[in-house]
């Protein structure tokens, strides 16, 4: 990989959202994020205790930047996946700039917020993600603390109502899948300066590549520390953790086979709905 170390602006923080149904590699791409020396990551925030509930639909312009204040200034250890509340068995460790010219955080829930959010912070960024939905669904499946072994999937893929619970924030399933990728769409129709959707298949085929053009889309440099991220996540072996970020073998669990009659109820909407350019080819 060729690294570079060209000059980033120097702005106040950015804020940027990372956004993809569950199961479609945000861990990764916010590590990614985090691997920036300028950029200053957050998980799940709206998720957690501490945030959630602070954005809704009625959320002021001044309520939302109240809170990626508090984002950025938090120390509450899920939103930081620090000590006890880490989930991933082996997060790495970045150094980082004392002051932060970028804030990214990630979500797999809330997509339906984005609208609202986007049009009151007008200098949020967003980079969602969207992978293969039949790798998603295997992906889930696989996920413990996810999906319950009891649970029968063949009324789960694609609704997920043991999952979903009828909550509007939640996103699991083909239904989901399908949904939070519509709300990304009309995202990059509405604001194409500042919103952008990434394959997961071309982040994993051609990293460097596809990271300069997300970092560069952010108005981010592409740093040393996230060259070497990148070729030390796509190479490291003996990844077995499901919320881990080492993509070099750490899909197997996602390649199970699905039932034939789910894959194939899943490629038929796909090509209905013209969504062909989202499978993954290989």
């Amino acid at each position: 990989m060729n690294c570079s170390n060209a000059m980033i602006s120097p702005d106040p923080p950015s804020p940027i959202a990372i956004h993809g149904a569950p199961r479609s590699g945000t861990t990764w791409l916010g590590q990614i994020f985090n691997s920036h020396p300028s950029c200053a990551y957050r998980y799940q925030p709206l998720f957690s205790y501490a945030f959630k509930n602070r954005i809704d639909f009625n959320s002021s312009e001044q309520a939302a930047k109240q809170f990626l204040h508090d984002l950025l200034h938090t120390e509450d250890q899920f939103v930081l996946q620090t000590g006890e509340a880490s989930l991933a068995q082996g997060s790495p460790k970045f150094e980082k700039d004392p002051a932060p010219q970028f804030l990214a955080y990630k979500e797999v829930r809330y997509h339906q917020l984005l609208p609202h959010l986007m049009s009151i912070v007008p200098e949020l960024r967003l980079v969602a993600i969207v992978r293969d939905p039949r790798d998603v669904l295997r992906s889930w499946r696989a996920a413990p603390r996810e999906y319950a072994a009891e649970w029968n999937f063949a009324s789960e893929w694609d609704c997920a109502p043991s999952k979903n619970a009828g909550q509007a924030e939640n996103f699991y399933g083909y239904s989901g899948w399908k949904d939070s990728l519509q709300i990304f769409q009309r995202m990059t129709e509405n604001h194409p300066e500042r919103a952008i959707i990434v394959r997961y298949h071309d982040l994993k085929n051609v990293p460097s590549e596809t990271t300069r053009h997300i970092f560069n889309f952010c108005g981010m440099n592409f740093s040393d520390q996230t060259c070497d991220f990148l070729r030390a996540s796509t190479t490291t072996k003996g990844e077995s953790d499901p919320y881990g970020v080492y993509r070099n073998n750490s899909d197997a669990t996602a390649h199970a086979a699905l039932d034939s009659e789910i894959e194939y109820a899943v490629l038929t909407d796909v090509k209905k709905e013209q969504l062909d350019f989202y499978l993954d080819p290989n």
